[in-house]
């Protein structure tokens, strides 16, 4: 699985997909479809974040954390904390759950996701769901 947390809103809101794997060549298009140009981008120091200033188009020189010396770099201030929080609530709900089928761990992160971006309050989650269906389908008899 590979996360995405934006701070531009409160509460952080996050964008997963599960992936094969974890190597650049993977995940450069996921990160460029998520981010727009000039995003400031944190990092730990994972191996396959190493020198993706060079080969990302929408993404700033992104800041790293090396978690081997602290989890927030004492000079400039950048951490990991908000996706490590993301990453802690999946984990929580997964084990409330007993655990998720493989096959159905995107639709699961679907469904977080869009409660997180388009849901809003738990009275209007329906409310938010209908307003967004009509575009979405055709409607060949309008009786029904």
């Amino acid at each position: 699985m590979f996360g995405i947390v934006t701070t531009k809103f409160s509460p952080a809101r996050d964008y997963f997909q599960v992936v094969e794997r974890r190597d650049m060549a993977t995940l450069d298009p996921i990160i460029t479809k998520c981010m727009q140009p000039g995003t400031e981008f944190f990092t730990d120091d994972w191996g396959a974040y190493r020198g993706m200033a060079g080969r990302l188009n929408n993404v700033a020189a992104p800041r790293v954390v090396v978690h081997a010396r602290h989890f927030v770099d004492p000079v400039t201030g950048v951490h990991t904390q908000e996706i490590e929080s993301c990453w802690n609530s999946l984990k929580l709900e997964q084990k409330t759950r007993r655990g998720i089928r493989k096959s159905d761990l995107q639709s699961y992160l679907d469904e977080r996701m869009w409660r997180q971006w388009r849901g809003g309050h738990h009275r209007q989650v329906m409310q938010n769901f209908l307003a967004i269906v009509p575009p979405q389908y055709v409607v060949a008899n309008a009786a029904l």
